[in-house]
């Protein structure tokens, strides 16, 4: 089944409150990537096991995640699905965040890079 999200292109600041983006079915992707020591790679998927959920927890926008990994290159990307990425910014600034990617970081071998895309079609 393919689900047509909103394909009417309307700047972020157009598209209304919260509940109107989730009537719409609007939705974002926020994917993190970033080197890491490939050995950590599993330590790594238990911490966002761990932590995810707490992190999230009080965000009644956010759809869920994937923790991805290419062992061979030892790169990790977590996908995360928002209604509102301002969220994930807000998210991003918060204290228990910033604690929780310094146990993360402690195996990055370089800064996670993110990027913030509207869903447009889900398969």
């Amino acid at each position: 089944m393919v689900t047509r999200r909103h394909l009417g292109f309307t700047p972020l600041c157009n598209l209304g409150s919260l509940e109107e983006r989730k009537e719409l079915n609007v939705a974002f992707a926020v994917v993190t990537t970033v080197k890491v020591n490939p050995e950590s790679i599993d330590r790594l998927a238990a911490l966002f096991d761990e932590t995810n959920r707490d992190l999230v927890a009080g965000h009644d926008d956010w759809l869920g995640a994937w923790f991805t990994a290419d062992r061979e290159r030892g790169e990790v990307t977590v996908i995360a699905r928002w209604h509102d990425p301002s969220s994930y910014q807000v998210l991003r600034e918060s204290p228990e965040f910033q604690s929780t990617m310094a146990r993360f970081a402690e195996d990055f071998l370089e800064p996670p890079r993110v990027s913030i895309n509207e869903i447009l079609i889900e398969m």
